[in-house]
């Protein structure tokens, strides 16, 4: 008989008592991660400020986080830089781009006024601008010239005569 044993992980920044399932912790640290974080104490703050004490299981805990990430980097970056699509997806881009994950999780937890005006500035110029949707349009005529020293040779031996011109 297995016996399945629960690990749960308490959060050094968190009240005493709280903490979360493994599992839970390891789809929020995985989720945390693709922003560049990866000490476990900028982990752990950002899971314990992601779930606020909520006891949820590890699918769960990523839809919250995303959506707290996501209402996060909207305020953050404000209606003109969000743009159209996901803002998670531009927004990791430029936390990503501009380095964000060095400021440290407490810039996330403390809300969107903890950012300094040159992390606002570093976090908003990083945003990817979207490609242009692709056109068909026609391709200009293009002349093939299978050996450049062979059209040479025949523009050298056809220019002594006499009526040809040298460009055909």
């Amino acid at each position: 008989m297995d016996t399945v044993m629960t690990q749960t992980f308490t959060a050094p920044s968190s009240p005493s008592g709280y903490s979360l399932h493994a599992e839970t912790r390891v789809a929020l640290d995985s989720f945390f991660r693709t922003f560049g974080f990866t000490s476990d104490e900028d982990l752990a703050r950002l899971a314990t400020w992601a779930l606020d004490m909520r006891s949820v299981n590890p699918r769960e805990a990523v839809a919250i986080a995303r959506a707290r990430m996501e209402a996060w980097l909207t305020a953050v970056l404000g209606p003109a830089h969000a743009g159209s699509g996901s803002p998670l997806a531009r927004g990791r881009a430029a936390f990503v781009l501009c380095d964000g994950a060095n400021w440290g999780a407490r810039v996330i937890t403390m809300g969107p006024g903890a950012l300094s005006l040159e992390q606002t500035r570093a976090l908003r110029t990083s945003v990817p601008v979207p490609a242009p949707r692709p056109m068909p349009t026609t391709m200009p005529e293009q002349q093939v010239v299978l050996s450049p020293l062979g059209e040479l040779f025949r523009r050298w031996w056809r220019a002594g005569e006499p009526g040809v011109s040298v460009s055909r």
